[in-house]
C-alpha cells in the first residue's frame, strides 16, 4: 500500500477577539515529516525550549513581556524566549523556518475578515440557496480554500494518493462541523470535477492531536499565524510587524509554500453569482 501523505492543519483567530480567521495546510510525506520532528526536536533542544506556539512566541520579548507573563498566568518554563536577545530570537525562529521550507512539500495558508465572511456568506441569503454545505464557523471557511488549493496542487503534481489529516485540539462542535462541512461536502458531487480536480477528499484517516505533542503541526501553527498577521496588518494596520517579515521573506523565497487571503470583492462575487443564479431559475 502506498503510504498516505500527511496534512497538518492549524487555524488562528478562532478566539472572539481576533477580526481574522486563517487556515494552513501543510503537506508531505511520512519519510519527511519524520526527518521534520527529528530536526525540530534538536533545535528545541539546543534552544531551550519544550513547547512552542507561533502567538506566544511573537507576543513575548524581552523588552515587552506578554500579558500572561506580567500576570504570572506564564513562567520561563513555557516562555523561555522572554529572556532570548534579538539576535538569538531571529537565529532560532530561521532555524525553525528552514525545518519547515526543507520538509513540508506545499503548504497553504489563507486569511479573511470576519465581517466579511459574516456579511456576504454566513448571514447572506445567497446562503440558504447555494446548494452547498456552507459552515457557521469562520475557521471551517479557511479550511475549505485551503482544500482548494491542495486540489489545484495534487492535480498539477499529478498526485493521487491518500491522505492522512491531522488537526489540531478543537471543539466538539468544530469537529462536527468540518466533517460536515469540509469532508462532508462529497454527497451530491464526483470526486473528481471535469479538469481533473478534486472536490472532495477521502481520507485514510482524521485526528485531533496536541501541538504540544505533535510538533508537525508547528510549521502549520506558523504558517497560519502569517498568512493571519499579514492580513491583519494590511486590514487593520495590527499585529507583530519584525517576526511577521521574517516569516514572509523565509516562506515567500520558496515555490511551494503560499500565502494569500479571500478579498471581500471574491466574497461578494460569490454573494452576486448565487444570487443571480437563483434569479434566474425562477
Amino acid at each position: 500500500m502506498v503510504d498516505p501523505q500527511i496534512v497538518y492543519v492549524d487555524d488562528s483567530g478562532t478566539d472572539g477577539r481576533s477580526r481574522i480567521a486563517a487556515a494552513a495546510f501543510c503537506v508531505s510525506t511520512v519519510e519527511k515529516w519524520s526527518a521534520f520532528e527529528r530536526r525540530w526536536r534538536n533545535i528545541s533542544v539546543n534552544a531551550g525550549f519544550k513547547h512552542f506556539h507561533m502567538t506566544e512566541f511573537a507576543a513575548c520579548k524581552q523588552e515587552k513581556p506578554c500579558r500572561q507573563c506580567i500576570d504570572g498566568k506564564t513562567a520561563l518554563a513555557e516562555h523561555p524566549w522572554r529572556r532570548w536577545t534579538t539576535k538569538k530570537r531571529r537565529n532560532v525562529l530561521d532555524h525553525l523556518l528552514g525545518a519547515v521550507v526543507d520538509h513540508v512539500e506545499y503548504g497553504v495558508g489563507i486569511a479573511h475578515t470576519k465581517q466579511d465572511y459574516e456579511e456576504h456568506v454566513k448571514n447572506s441569503p445567497a446562503r440558504v440557496v447555494a446548494g452547498e454545505p456552507i459552515g457557521d464557523e469562520h475557521f471551517t471557511y479557511a479550511v475549505q480554500r485551503c482544500g482548494g488549493e491542495l486540489s489545484k496542487w495534487r492535480a498539477a503534481q499529478g498526485i493521487d494518493t491518500p491522505m492522512k489529516f491531522v488537526f489540531d485540539l478543537t471543539s466538539k462542535k468544530e469537529k462536527d462541523e468540518i466533517a460536515k462541512v469540509f469532508f462532508g461536502a462529497a454527497s451530491n458531487r464526483p470526486q473528481f470535477d471535469q479538469n481533473g480536480l478534486e472536490q472532495w477528499f477521502i481520507p485514510v484517516g482524521v485526528f485531533y492531536e496536541s501541538r504540544k505533542s505533535v510538533v508537525q503541526l508547528l510549521a502549520a501553527d506558523i504558517l497560519a499565524w502569517v498568512t493571519a498577521t499579514i492580513r491583519a496588518r494590511e486590514t487593520f494596520r495590527q499585529g507583530e510587524t519584525l517576526e511577521m517579515f521574517q516569516v514572509a521573506y523565509k516562506f515567500a523565497d520558496t515555490e511551494h509554500i503560499k500565502m494569500g487571503g479571500t478579498p471581500k470583492s471574491s466574497l461578494m462575487d460569490w454573494e452576486k453569482g448565487i444570487l443571480d443564479g437563483a434569479k434566474t431559475k425562477r
